[in-house]
C-alpha cells in the first residue's frame, strides 16, 4: 500500500439527464465537486538539477510544471520533495537532435512507481546558443505533459483502492439520506420513499446510521411563482435540490432538478412524480460516487509492466 495519501484528480462532469415531469419540460443536471484529499495528498515538484537548465530556469519549469497540474485540478506545489509526499521528478534524454522530457512520479519511499515521456523538444530550443530556455517551451512542455501525468495519478490512485479491501472497488457505498424538505403536498414523504426504493443496487445501499455513512445525501424542494402559460394558466418553478457530501462535510456533488408545473399541480399527493424523479436522481447521485471515489477508474499497472509513451525515436540515458 501507497504509505500517503495520493492527490486525487477532480472528476469530469455529469453528462445532463432529461425527464418530463406533469407534462411539462423540465431538466435534471448534476456536477461533481473535486473529491476531498486525504492528509497528505498533495504531489511536490522539485527544480532537476539534471537537466542542463541554469537553476531559475530549472525552478521556472518545476513552477509551470505545477501550474499545469493545478490546471488538472491535481494539488501539486513547486517545492523540494517533502516528507511523506508523492513527488514528481522531472528529467531529459536525448534522443538525436531532441531533447524528450521524462516525468516520473515518486512514492513518497522515493520509488518510482510510474513514468511518462513528454513531447520531443529541438535541442537548440532547450539548450540555446545564448541565453536561458525561452518560457515559452518551458510552459509549452508543462501544458503538453499534465493531462497525461493526472492520468497516471489516477491510476496509481485505483491501484492502491484495488488493493485495500475496504475499499469502494470491494464493497457497495454506504449512504446516510437525511429526507426530503420543502416539497409541497406530501412529497416530502413520497419523493423520500421513492428515492429509497430507487437508489440501493449492488454498488449501492442507504444506510440509516450517519456513522456508518461513506456519504450524506440531502434534499429540499422549492417553489416559486413562474409566468403563466400561453393559456394564461398559472404556473409555478419547481426546482429539486440533492446535494452529496462526504463525510468530512466536503460536497461530493449536486443534483439540480428544475421544472416548471401548473399552479399547485403538486399540492397534494405527488402520484407518479415522485417516482419517475426519484430514478433520475438516483442514476445522476451513482454516478456522482462513481466519480468522486474513483472506484471505476482502471488500476496502473506497476512500473515493470509498464513502458513510458514516447514522441521520439532512438534510445538515450536520462540527462
Amino acid at each position: 500500500m501507497p504509505q500517503a495519501a495520493l492527490p486525487h484528480i477532480r472528476p469530469c462532469a455529469v453528462p445532463t439527464l432529461l425527464l418530463i415531469l406533469l407534462g411539462l419540460g423540465g431538466c435534471v443536471s448534476a456536477s461533481n465537486a473535486p473529491p476531498r484529499p486525504a492528509s497528505p495528498a498533495r504531489l511536490d515538484i522539485p527544480a532537476p538539477t539534471t537537466v542542463g537548465l541554469d537553476p531559475a530556469t530549472a525552478q521556472l519549469w518545476a513552477t509551470d510544471m505545477a501550474k499545469a497540474l493545478q490546471g488538472q485540478s491535481v494539488p501539486a506545489t513547486a517545492r523540494p520533495a517533502t516528507a511523506g509526499a508523492w513527488w514528481l521528478r522531472l528529467q531529459t534524454r536525448q534522443v538525436g537532435g531532441q531533447i524528450i522530457p521524462v516525468y516520473t512520479v515518486m512514492s513518497p519511499a522515493n520509488a518510482p512507481r510510474a513514468s511518462q515521456e513528454g513531447v520531443g523538444i529541438a535541442q537548440p530550443l532547450w539548450q540555446p546558443a545564448s541565453g536561458p530556455v525561452s518560457p515559452a517551451v518551458l510552459s509549452g512542455a508543462a501544458q503538453d505533459a499534465a493531462p497525461r501525468i493526472a492520468t497516471l495519478l489516477t491510476g496509481i490512485q485505483a491501484a492502491a483502492m484495488e488493493k485495500d479491501p475496504n475499499s469502494l472497488k470491494h464493497r457497495p457505498a454506504r449512504v446516510f439520506f437525511s429526507g426530503v424538505t420543502g416539497a409541497p403536498g406530501k412529497g416530502n414523504d413520497a419523493l423520500t420513499t421513492a428515492f429509497r426504493a430507487a437508489f440501493p443496487d449492488s454498488h449501492d445501499i442507504l444506510t440509516r446510521h450517519r456513522a456508518q455513512a461513506d456519504y450524506i445525501l440531502n434534499c429540499t424542494v422549492r417553489v416559486s411563482d413562474a409566468a403563466p402559460d400561453t393559456n394564461g394558466q398559472a404556473r409555478q418553478h419547481l426546482d429539486i435540490l440533492w446535494t452529496l457530501h462526504d463525510t468530512a462535510g466536503q460536497e461530493a456533488g449536486g443534483i439540480t432538478q428544475l421544472h416548471d408545473i401548473h399552479a399547485h399541480a403538486l399540492d397534494g399527493d405527488w402520484k407518479e412524480t415522485a417516482p419517475d424523479t426519484a430514478r433520475e436522481a438516483a442514476a445522476a447521485a451513482r454516478q456522482i460516487i462513481d466519480r468522486y471515489s474513483g472506484r471505476t477508474n482502471t488500476p496502473l499497472p506497476p512500473l515493470s509492466q509498464t513502458a513510458p509513451q514516447t514522441h521520439a525515436t532512438g534510445a538515450a540515458a536520462p540527462t
